[in-house]
């Protein structure tokens, strides 16, 4: 009898782990949208939904596992598009329930959210920030910053206007540090909320690994399944996957004359892997140590390959008639790589040993050479 109430105490902890998804829908009265269209996203800026706006009314409907914890945002494209913009196009929020209902306005400042309904989580979300001790002095600052700088950038560049824009400026950001560390100290007292999960993992990005590990276990193990969790530990996975002494990350991409070339394909020799793209100068200034590099130790067992992700194919062949490059190079449009090596930005090159582990990263100047001369005599 025992044993039967384990079997099923196991089979409905396998059936919680995976999401269920359910039909819902989201619905909005905004005020200025007319009939123009709007765009669901998740985070990672995949398109969930769209709708056409009526008389200033949408509905949205989708499938989601309203238990995950997953944020969305709405996308108003006729307020601006998806890039930095001096107007706000987007509006955030938890699809949590069947229906959730949404209200606001357009101005000559983008979007405003006036309310939301049917989403405890987005409400959440709201509270975290709103219950901070920090936040007051925070919203006194922020608004003194942006009229410092527009004194400074739109009225008058004297050095009076600069010192009062450094000195709010620097404000900010002390604030913003304060707001960071009382985000983390809060998780002890309320380590169950979904909603600040996806906060922390969004402040956790930016600590090393041991200190992401330490928050993240300072969640309730009743939400590892939830969305902001399950993204500290996946970000927290791949740092590991890809650190020093791991091995590196496969991955298969086209060389000039189209053929794939796999990363795994040269154990047995040492690997110098540049990413870079056409319009990065760094990039472009590295280029003649990596080709340095390339000519001193290709006949001692050196393998050197550019692997550029710049997204048209175009760019990449006329930078590549430019600089001469003289060793493999393989096209990333995808930005495949960037993924699978956790990097946000180029160059960043790598050497990785005859067995296919990772030796030395973030290489740059004199250091390419330092580091392949520890290895290759």
């Amino acid at each position: 009898m025992k044993s039967l109430y384990v079997f099923f105490a196991l089979f409905f902890t396998v059936l919680a782990a995976y999401a269920v998804e359910k039909p819902v829908k989201v619905t909005g009265n905004i005020k200025g949208l007319g009939n123009n269209e709007v765009v669901l996203y998740t985070f990672e800026n995949e398109e969930v939904a769209r709708a056409k706006g009526e008389n200033d009314k949408f509905t949205l409907e989708l499938s989601v596992d309203t238990d995950y914890g997953q944020p969305f945002f709405i996308h108003f494209p006729s307020i601006a598009p998806l890039e930095p913009s001096m107007k706000i196009p987007t509006m955030m929020l938890f699809v949590d329930s069947d229906h959730v209902e949404v209200t606001g306005f357009i101005n000559e400042k983008g979007i405003n959210k006036e309310s939301i309904k049917g989403s405890p989580l987005s409400l959440a979300y709201e509270a975290v920030f709103a219950n901070l001790p920090v936040t007051k002095e925070l919203k006194e600052a922020i608004p003194a910053y942006n009229k410092a700088f527009h004194e400074y950038n739109e009225v008058s560049m004297t050095d009076e206007n600069m010192a009062i824009l450094k000195r709010c400026g620097a404000k900010v950001d002390s604030l913003q540090a304060v707001q960071m560390q009382q985000l983390f100290a809060s998780i002890s007292s309320d380590p169950k909320n979904k909603a600040l999960a996806v906060i922390i993992s969004s402040y956790a990005a930016y600590q090393e690994v041991a200190q992401q590990e330490a928050l993240l276990n300072q969640f309730d193990v009743s939400i590892r399944h939830c969305y902001g969790v399950e993204k500290m530990q996946q970000r927290i996975d791949l740092i590991k996957n890809c650190a020093v002494g791991a091995v590196a990350p496969d991955f298969e991409l086209k060389d000039t004359s189209g053929e794939m070339i796999k990363l795994s394909s040269f154990r047995g020799k040492y690997v110098l892997v540049d990413f870079w793209a056409s319009w990065c100068g760094p990039c472009r200034k590295a280029l003649p140590l990596v080709k340095k590099a390339n000519e001193e130790f290709k006949d001692k067992g050196l393998q050197v390959i550019g692997v550029s992700v710049d997204r048209k194919v175009k760019d990449w062949e006329k930078a590549l008639e430019e600089e001469k490059l003289p060793y493999l190079q393989l096209h990333d449009p995808d930005g495949i790589t960037g993924k699978m090596y956790n990097y946000d930005g180029i160059p960043f090159i790598i050497l990785i040993s005859p067995e296919g582990i990772i030796l030395e990263k973030e290489l740059w100047g004199d250091g390419i050479r330092e580091a392949i001369t520890k290895y290759i005599k």
